[in-house]
């Protein structure tokens, strides 16, 4: 007897959890997270840099490779190569640097930087971007971090 209840019970159970019921609506669970970019820009009335918020999506999520990719599909032209971590900064070159150098003005370098830096440094435990490449008239190599923009 003691067998016969031990089986029902397990069949019970079995069936119990097997159930989906169909007939009801299924609640959703939707615990992923909305990450949001950084973007830049200048103030029309001032001149002066802002950093905002984005409302766009930004990458999906808060890994060096999930950033760069990020980056490196908003600025096709500007391609960032990661070298390596070290404590709070991120190491990254531009071996082909001449459109942020020479292509993009005074003021697009300094809109890239400061997007770059933003949401690079979203990553916890970043608070620094060195950039290496070859210097040109508009931009120069060097380590950056989120007050480098403070006053642009």
């Amino acid at each position: 007897m003691k067998k016969h209840t031990i089986i029902l019970a397990a069949t019970f159970l079995l069936f119990a959890s097997c159930n989906n019921n169909s007939g009801e609506p299924e609640e959703k669970n939707d615990t992923a997270a909305v990450l949001y970019g950084w973007e830049t820009g200048l103030n029309d009335s001032t001149g002066k840099l802002e950093v905002t918020r984005s409302v766009e999506p930004g990458p999906d999520s808060l890994t060096v490779t999930a950033v760069l990719d990020f980056l490196n599909k908003k600025y096709q032209h500007v391609q960032l190569h990661f070298i390596k971590t070290s404590d709070d900064t991120i190491y990254l070159a531009i071996p082909e640097a001449n459109y942020l150098t020479q292509q993009m003005g005074s003021t697009g370098p300094q809109l890239y930087f400061a997007y770059a830096v933003y949401n690079l440094t979203e990553i916890p435990g970043m608070h620094y971007v060195n950039f290496d490449f070859e210097e040109g008239d508009h931009a120069f190599p060097g380590v950056l971090n989120r007050d480098s923009f403070k006053d642009e």
